[in-house]
């Protein structure tokens, strides 16, 4: 390799505003590289939290702690460029067009994990309190849904492999605003009739063999907990339990059933619905506050983005 080579400064400036972390491959400190790497790890997790949770108006609403790489990076990288010291040995990733290669590689396999494996997302309501509350982040696995999205852009559509189950919380494009991502729990399965009255959840089970006898109807067990205050009002919690699915549901005292705007099935009475073939029904666990298939009808698998799989 060269021994006298030197990186122009002007050149490790600008890959530092453009690359940040990956300018000290240019002018051949690996080290720093990882550090400044880890740190834009670091920062950007720190930011998504802090703004996920924050309030209308806070100080720290519009700060974006990321960018304060971008101012460092290339002044740092401009100042070790100058002090270069030409005797050291020059690894194979110190030139521009290896720097450039090495971010773009990296920027492929993040972007690539993000659009058909892991993606966060932020929750914004209170619609799936308490399991899930405002400013909590949740990964989701998009893999073998068929469904892979990069930033709201659609990249590719193929058949499902893998299909919700009851219980299952999950992030899907709203069948009537696709643009909009939302969060809610599986409630029914395709071919199943729910029943929802008196805000009790009672499911008829698909058939599985036409000789075979159909299941009977079974209703949603709930156990009384202790009362819960989200955004100021008192709410009653329950356990919802079926089959081996058990969570917390929460219900307003105060507030009656909306059936006069519950979703209206050709052939079914208001408050009970038959869920068509490749469609869920989902509801949010805070059951009065959540705009979900009981107001807009179902979910097609093809909306479907992934399953939750934690949660912080």
């Amino acid at each position: 390799m060269e021994l006298t080579w030197k990186p122009k400064a002007w050149l490790a400036a600008v890959l530092g505003l453009v690359t940040q972390a990956f300018a000290f491959l240019y002018i051949n400190r690996p080290k720093l590289f990882i550090f400044y790497f880890l740190a834009t790890l670091l920062l950007s997790i720190v930011d998504l939290k802090m703004h996920s949770g924050a309030a209308q108006g806070e100080w720290y609403s519009q700060l974006r702690l990321p960018l304060i790489l971008v101012i460092i990076c290339p002044i740092h990288a401009f100042i070790l460029a100058r002090r270069y010291d030409t005797t050291q040995v020059r690894a194979w990733f110190a030139s521009w067009w290896a720097t450039l290669s090495c971010f773009i590689v990296v920027m492929f396999i993040s972007a690539s994990f993000r659009t058909f494996f892991y993606e966060p997302f932020s929750i914004p309501s209170a619609s799936m309190s308490p399991s899930l509350n405002v400013g909590q982040q949740i990964l989701v696995s998009k893999w073998g849904y068929g469904n892979y999205r990069f930033l709201g852009h659609q990249i590719l559509r193929t058949q499902a492999s893998k299909k919700p189950e009851r219980g299952d919380i999950i992030v899907f494009q709203h069948p009537q605003s696709p643009e909009v991502d939302f969060v809610k729990r599986v409630i029914a399965l395709p071919g199943e009739r729910i029943v929802y009255r008196n805000k009790t959840i009672t499911i008829k089970p698909v058939c599985k063999a036409k000789r075979s006898p159909c299941s009977k109807p079974v209703r949603f067990t709930k156990e009384r907990l202790a009362d819960l205050t989200v955004q100021q009002f008192v709410l009653h919690s329950y356990q919802e339990s079926l089959e081996d699915n058990r969570y917390t549901v929460l219900e307003d005292p105060n507030r009656a059933e909306l059936l006069e705007h519950y979703f209206s099935q050709t052939g079914r009475v208001s408050g009970e619905w038959l869920v068509p073939k490749g469609h869920y029904f989902v509801m949010g666990d805070n059951r009065d506050n959540s705009l979900d298939s009981r107001y807009w009808g179902f979910v097609p698998q093809a909306n479907i983005t992934g399953k939750t799989v934690y949660t912080w």
